[in-house]
This record gives C-alpha cells, sequence and structure tokens, in this order.
C-alpha cells in the first residue's frame, strides 16, 4: 500500500507548486493537471509533451497506479457499476446510468456510511473511512473511461453514492471543484447534485461556495417520527428545518433543492403519505425525486406495487408538486448504494 498521496489528489495549484519546488517552470504542472483530470491519465510515462525530469518528479512523489476495478452491468437497462478496490483492501462503488441523450454517474464520498438508513446497504457494515479527494475523482475518471468507450459524454453527476458528502465536505468540495472545472471534468454546476440527510453547518458551507449546485434532501418520510426511524443519525435536520434550509437555499444560490422519497411498501408509500408530503411541501419551490425502493439482501423493506407507485405519484401532481419518478435500473448487478461492496466483503470474509 502507498503512502504516497494520490495523483488525483492534487489540485492545478499543487501541480504547479510540485513543479516549481523542483525547479520545472510552473506551466508543466498546468500540463500534468490536464493530463490527469482532462484525459485521465496517471501514468508520467504516458504523459508525452512533459519533460522526463518532471515525469520522474511526479513518479517519485505521487501515487500514479491506475485503480483496480471491477466491472458489473445490466445490458437492458444501459446501467453499468464500478466496484474500485482500495489499497487498504476495501472498496468503493459508483454507477453509471445511461438514458436518452443523458449520461449520469454517480460517486461515492466514504467507505461505507455512518448514518445507518435502515433501508441501506452503505451502512450495513459501518463506516470505514472518508475518501480523499483523488478517490471520488478516481471514480469519475473511471467512468468517463466507460462512458467514452461507449461513445457518450457524461452530462451529469450525483454524489449520492455510499456515504453522507457533507461528512467530507472538503474533499467533496475539492472534488466537485475539479469536476466543475472545463480543464478537467467540465460539468456545469447545475448538473452536479449533492445528497445529504440534511447537516445544517454542511448545507450552509455549500451554498456560501458560490456555486449552482444542485441540492438533494434525503427526505423518506413527510413526519420526522417516520423519518428518524429510517434515517437514526443524530444532528439531521428536522423536516420542519430542511423547509427552511430549502427555501434559504434558493435564497442564496438561486437553486430549488430536490427532495429525495424512497418508496417502501408499508412504510411511507401510502396515499394518505402521499397527500401529507403534498401539504408539507405546499408553496416549497423544489421537485420530489420518487425512488422505488430496489430491493437489498438481507433488508426486510420491500418495493411498492406498481399501482401504489402511480397513485403516490398521481396525487402529488393533482397538488401541482412537481415529481420525478427514477425507474428501476441495475437492480440485477446489485446497483443500489453499498450492495458490490457488502457482498465483496462478505465474500471476502468468508475465505
Amino acid at each position: 500500500m502507498s503512502e504516497l498521496p494520490r495523483i488525483t489528489d492534487l489540485t492545478q495549484a499543487g501541480f504547479r507548486e510540485l513543479a516549481e519546488t523542483h525547479g520545472i517552470r510552473p506551466f508543466r504542472g498546468d500540463q500534468a493537471y490536464e493530463w490527469v483530470m482532462k484525459k485521465g491519465v496517471r501514468r508520467p510515462d504516458d504523459m508525452s509533451n512533459l519533460p522526463k525530469p518532471f515525469r520522474d518528479v511526479l513518479r517519485t512523489n505521487l501515487d500514479c497506479e491506475d485503480p483496480i476495478v471491477e466491472w458489473s452491468d445490466d445490458s437492458r437497462t444501459t446501467t453499468d457499476k464500478l466496484y474500485m478496490r482500495l489499497p487498504d483492501g476495501d472498496g468503493v462503488e459508483a454507477v453509471l446510468i445511461c438514458e436518452g441523450r443523458r449520461t449520469t454517474v454517480c460517486l461515492s464520498s466514504q467507505v461505507g456510511c455512518p448514518v445507518g438508513c435502515t433501508f441501506c446497504a452503505s451502512g450495513l457494515l459501518g463506516l470505514r473511512r472518508n475518501l480523499s479527494a483523488g478517490e471520488i475523482l478516481d471514480q469519475f475518471i473511471e467512468l468517463r473511461k466507460r462512458t467514452r468507450a461507449l461513445e457518450r459524454r457524461i452530462s451529469n453527476v450525483v454524489m449520492m453514492g455510499m456515504g453522507e458528502p457533507l461528512l467530507n465536505y472538503d474533499a467533496v468540495v475539492h472534488a466537485l471543484q475539479v469536476l466543475n472545472d472545463p480543464k478537467a471534468g467540465g460539468i456545469g454546476a447545475r448538473h452536479i447534485t449533492v445528497s445529504t440527510i440534511g447537516l445544517g453547518k454542511g448545507v450552509k458551507r455549500l451554498a456560501q461556495e458560490g456555486k449552482q449546485y444542485t441540492l438533494a434532501f434525503s427526505l423518506h418520510a413527510p413526519d420526522d417520527e417516520t423519518r428518524s426511524e429510517l434515517i437514526p443519525f443524530p444532528g439531521t435536520l428536522s423536516i420542519a428545518e430542511l423547509m427552511d434550509a430549502a427555501h434559504e437555499y434558493l435564497r442564496d444560490t438561486g437553486r430549488e433543492v430536490t427532495f429525495e422519497y424512497v418508496l417502501l411498501e408499508g412504510v411511507n408509500a401510502s396515499a394518505r403519505h402521499a397527500k401529507q408530503l403534498a401539504d408539507l411541501l405546499k408553496g416549497v419551490r423544489c421537485t420530489v425525486n420518487l425512488i422505488p425502493y430496489n430491493e437489498n439482501p438481507g433488508l426486510s423493506f420491500r418495493r411498492p406495487t406498481p399501482g401504489a407507485i402511480d397513485r403516490f405519484e398521481a396525487i402529488l401532481r393533482s397538488r401541482r408538486i412537481k415529481v420525478a419518478v427514477r425507474k428501476r435500473k441495475g437492480h440485477k448487478i446489485l446497483a443500489a448504494c453499498g450492495q458490490l461492496r457488502l457482498r465483496a466483503r462478505r465474500a471476502t470474509s468468508a475465505e
């Protein structure tokens, strides 16, 4: 396991500083940054326009190895899932979703998750550690390679994979800045979404970044009692506080928030719940992202019937609530958060 920082951890300023420190003109750092972040090239020997002394500096001071990745794919739903192995023996997941002209990648921010949402596989093994910015960007780089092989271009990035992004704030924002950089990821801020359970300080900090990122709150219930059972994490904003935060984020950034709502049979997916949700969101400029549950092996929650899903959506639309319903994708490749890692860890334990 290398103790050197990942080459993907460096900012553009970091590459320039590394060059200057070793007596190399700083514009060479700019070139290295574009090789890594725009072209996805990590190995210095493949950076053809860099002088050998700087390639040697990069190789000596940074971990420049490509990550070990495994792919699962579901050709029927055009969904690919990446499992990226980490030097410490664990791994993280990321997902590529192709739908029409839209190509979305879903990235992880932590190894595991401390939140412990009762319906999610990410938290079943707890939190191992935060990912570095470079490890977040490594996911994007590998997904972009896959996308280019399909002759597509990534249009959207969502921080909705394993982990709570605002609990790894500095690394996540560093990664977002690179993703948003035209010389690197080239993804517009409005096409980058950060999903959170609602951590007040982190939400305020994100609003102050000066970027029009889309903010998505994990809501999952129209009342605090049910929500606290589904998201048993201390320090999470109450539902009333989430509504206030939605208004504040719109005021500070000009961006409406999204409320994510996982539909769970017998828990939060009845007509009564839909009416309560519509009442709650009256007057709040937002979109509700309805997510019919992608069932996890070992968890007791179930996906509602198609009729129940349609009824829930219809009630919200009848009350003039903007709704998007996530189509079922990737269930055959364990595409829900944490499923591949859980399987891999259990397999390792069994050996």
